[in-house]
């Protein structure tokens, strides 16, 4: 017995709500473990106290007023980085159930970008003097990025959508060769 098509309807319905849910839930758990991660560090380390872990990491508070990578752009740099991290946030909530039709890992991944971006946007907007940073990597003796918690989980979703990105790319052709094929 096949289903029917408002059957089928439902389903894709709970289906695209579960992966909503599943992502906002993700981003929700990663936006409040990087803000109270920011918080703790922030008061009971201080800020410009040097906590080494190893010889490459230590925890090192420095508050960035500045966009991705301390970039200033000028007065409007703020207002640049809540607009752009405001859109930025829209967008992929548009496309996370489209991606997860193709490959259910785009919503963990996006899940992480939305977490990062909401708490780095939250400190923004409620941070005293702009995002806390404090995960020094020291990359050589004349490099050390300084990072948190939102900036990590930006960069595990991005890497998280390699293979999805991968995927889609591959069902993109294949569904071109179809078409081109049917033309023919």
């Amino acid at each position: 017995m096949r289903p029917t098509a408002q059957a089928s309807s439902n389903i894709n319905f709970f289906a695209s709500q579960r992966v909503l849910l599943k992502y906002f839930g993700i981003a929700a758990i990663v936006a409040a473990v990087d803000l109270l991660s920011k918080f703790l560090v922030v008061r009971f380390l201080g800020i410009g106290v040097a906590l080494p872990i190893s010889e490459r990491l230590a925890l090192f508070v420095t508050f960035n007023t500045g966009s991705a990578g301390s970039v200033v752009i000028g007065p409007y740099t703020w207002h640049l980085n809540v607009i752009v991290t405001t859109v930025a946030m829209l967008l992929i909530t548009t496309v996370v159930r489209q991606l997860a039709a193709v490959d259910p890992r785009a919503t963990m991944a996006l899940g992480f970008v939305l977490g990062g971006a909401v708490g780095n946007l939250c400190s923004m907007l409620f941070g005293p003097t702009g995002v806390a940073d404090f995960f020094a990597i020291k990359l050589n003796d004349g490099n050390t990025i300084i990072m948190n918690g939102a900036d990590a989980a930006l960069w595990i979703g991005a890497l998280l959508l390699i293979p999805v990105v991968t995927r889609l790319l591959r069902t993109i052709r294949a569904e071109h060769r179809v078409s081109v094929l049917a033309a023919h």
